[in-house]
């Protein structure tokens, strides 16, 4: 009688790896995960994603289905830090996460300069209003947005970009609303 026990107690644990084996599978299935390039994305979420990387290196994007909806997250390297862009199908921007030093998360987290002598302060694209940065992604038109200054102009928030588009550095402004206040090419040479 023991061979039998044993045979049995084989053919239990084949059936019970493969059904973990099977509800893995599942599992990523329905969650419909997968690695994409750039390149694979819409012009939209890349549009997103590259303002967002400020030309720093995205290391992987992954497209997700959940619930029926698309949604993209890059993992860019800035300033030596992990951040995790999630972008929608329409290139909305979802939010982003900062990965800090021990490898924990913190939402919408950005290095933040500022200069106590001027009411300015440079600001990442993610830490503006989603207003100013659907302005900013949609003039700067997929080009490298250098860096991003909050201005305080008669007590309104107002925020300039310096853009390179056609190899000419642009400054644009922008109200707290996304309202285009202006678009100057800067003509010095620094």
């Amino acid at each position: 009688m023991r061979p039998r026990h044993v045979k049995i107690a084989g053919v239990l644990i084949v059936v019970g790896l493969a059904l973990c084996i099977g509800a893995v599978a599942t599992q990523k299935i329905m969650e419909n995960e997968r690695e994409v390039s750039i390149g694979e994305v819409p012009e939209a979420v890349r549009a997103t994603i590259l303002a967002q990387a400020q030309g720093n290196a995205i290391n992987e994007i992954e497209m997700e289905v959940k619930n029926g909806q698309t949604i993209y997250e890059a993992e860019v390297i800035i300033g030596g830090r992990t951040t995790d862009v999630k972008v929608a199908a329409d290139g909305a921007l979802l939010g982003t996460e900062v990965d800090d030093e021990e490898g924990d998360d913190d939402a919408d987290e950005a290095d933040v300069e500022e200069d106590e002598d001027e009411a300015e302060e440079l600001v990442a694209l993610a830490e503006v209003p989603g207003a100013v940065q659907a302005t900013l992604v949609k003039e700067a038109a997929g080009a490298e947005i250098k860096e991003i200054e909050k201005e305080d102009e008669n007590g309104r928030d107002v925020y300039s970009a310096d853009v390179i588009l056609n190899g000419q550095e642009v400054e644009l402004k922008v109200a707290r609303d996304g309202t285009l206040l202006g678009k100057e090419v800067d003509d010095e040479d620094e």
